[in-house]
């Protein structure tokens, strides 16, 4: 199969034609006032994460709060943020003793008052949050002390601590005060930087906050200031970055990024992120009684029929890798082990033979976004006779038409903001309404994994989950995303495994 490369670099050498008659000045006027520039893609509607899941909004959100907890992103270990400490009572109860001395950007203490009417907002399915299944899990929260916290679960949950790390603490009242837009207008967090000025949707100004609490695990901001801009065009962003405007991007697509390696003035890195490319099967027949993903033959067929390596090589490149387990090899619970499905078209085609499928057989095939990868699945299912016809629209739609049991072959990806395979898997495989393969016996060792609050045995029990869903071929994991950042060559700014960046870790060189 011959995959092309072609579509991301359109006029991108005519820029570093440009650029490379431009005077480069972004490293050296950041230096100059202490001020790191940097663009962000998609589009803020609300600062608030819990009304706006976009990407952006979660770079922001790092940088401005705080979460009781923290997950490190050079150690990936889970640890105390603005809590000091925790303590289980029983399966269903949680103590959270609070660092004491921390404060918001506007002065005001952050105490444990602030801490339980954020979670109990969360929690109240009135409320309307963005991933109500974050935070579900809550009953109520109690305060037991200005500096304790006394948590309820509704059942025990062994990713509790983790889910807290994704939950930044507002102060007391803010919802009362100005409604859901409340960050948009009084954006107050304890974290490493504050909002100086905003342009909402557009850019965004932050100050170093020198009174962050000194033992936050997120250190002392190193740089004085951040100007981070929304600029949805990729060609506007390497333009800015080339005439000395901003001094870091990301999401670089590999063919412009490696020209861009050409410019002495610019830094260019290239990290394999744990995004998980995927598809998932119709395996329970949700399409109908006659859906060939039934068949255990054909699932296995799939995998094999897939150049997983070579779509990797022609176009994901830089450090992205092949996957095997439904799951990104550093998260808890992800096996080593799992069986692999090596390219191998010829044993696509005696499999899906031996399944009564000599000829192959038409599918839709779903998808909203990396089109140039599923195009290059659909070029390797037809090399072994299936024609997938292309069903490529906006997620929200795709996502009903998937829940709703119409779709019978979905490519999507998936990411793990906290390394634990209990924050994803079981969306796909616990019988939710997004699980088309409805296995019982890996929704009950998902389920019991999910309520074992004893490590080992947690592990293991999402090992054999793991394990089932690649031996039976429920999905198939495709490969690892790969990001590409561009920045000022006297910048180091670290990012996470997921790709987002730390600028209150950044440094100039």
């Amino acid at each position: 199969m011959k995959i092309s490369k072609g579509r991301c670099g359109v006029a991108l050498s005519t820029i570093l034609g440009v650029a490379a008659a431009l005077p480069f000045t972004s490293a050296l006027a950041g230096k100059n006032d202490d001020t790191l520039r940097a663009a962000l893609h998609l589009e803020i509607a609300n600062l608030d994460a819990y009304y706006d899941s976009a990407g952006s909004v979660v770079v922001m959100n790092r940088h401005i709060w705080d979460p009781l907890f923290f997950i490190d992103p050079a150690t990936s270990e889970l640890v105390p943020a603005l809590a000091s400490g925790s303590s289980f009572i029983d399966d269903k109860t949680l103590d959270v003793t609070l660092r004491k001395g921390v404060i918001f950007h506007d002065g005001s203490v952050m105490d444990a008052a602030d801490v339980a009417y954020t979670l109990n907002w969360i929690k109240d399915p009135a409320n309307k949050i963005k991933s109500v299944s974050n935070a579900n899990w809550i009953d109520r929260v109690e305060i037991l002390d200005p500096h304790k916290v006394r948590i309820h679960m509704k059942k025990p949950n062994a990713l509790a601590l983790r889910f807290l790390s994704l939950f930044p603490i507002h102060p007391e009242g803010v919802y009362e005060k100005h409604g859901v837009a409340a960050m948009n207008i009084e954006p107050i967090g304890t974290g490493p930087y504050r909002v100086k000025s905003m342009d909402l949707g557009k850019k965004y100004v932050l100050e170093r906050f020198d009174e962050h609490y000194a033992d936050s695990p997120k250190g002392r901001a190193k740089i004085a200031n951040l100007e981070i801009s929304i600029i949805p065009e990729p060609a506007t962003q390497i333009a800015e970055m080339m005439s000395g405007k901003l001094n870091w991007i990301y999401k670089v697509p590999a063919d412009q990024s490696s020209q861009m390696t050409r410019m002495k003035s610019l830094s260019v890195e290239s990290k394999p992120t744990s995004r998980m490319m995927y598809i998932v099967l119709d395996a329970a027949g949700r399409t109908g009684p006659d859906s060939p993903f039934k068949s255990l033959k054909v699932r296995q067929a799939i995998a094999h029929a897939i150049d997983r390596q070579g779509i990797v090589t022609a176009l994901v490149q830089g450090g992205a890798q092949v996957l095997h387990a439904f799951c990104f090899p550093q998260d808890f619970g992800c096996p080593k082990d799992a069986v692999q499905y090596e390219y191998n078209p010829g044993k696509a085609r005696q499999l899906l033979a031996e399944a009564g499928y000599p000829n192959g057989f038409e599918v839709t095939f779903s998808a909203w976004r990396d089109r140039p990868y599923v195009e290059a699945i659909m070029s390797n299912l037809a090399d072994v006779g299936i024609k997938a016809n292309l069903n490529f629209i906006k997620l929200a739609p795709l996502r009903g038409q998937w829940e709703s049991g119409e779709l019978p072959m979905v490519y999507g990806s998936i990411g793990s903001r906290i390394e634990d395979i209990g924050n994803f898997v079981p969306t796909f495989f616990g019988k939710s309404k997004r699980d088309i393969a409805q296995d019982d016996e890996v929704a009950s060792l998902l389920s019991k994994a999910g309520s074992s609050m004893d490590e080992e045995t947690r592990r293991q029990l999402n090992y054999q989950a793991l394990r089932r869903i690649a031996d039976q071929a429920l999905a198939v994991p495709m490969f690892s995303d790969n990001m590409n950042f561009v920045m000022s060559s006297d910048v180091m700014v670290p990012s996470d495994s997921g790709g987002t960046p730390h600028f209150y870790r950044a440094e100039w060189r």
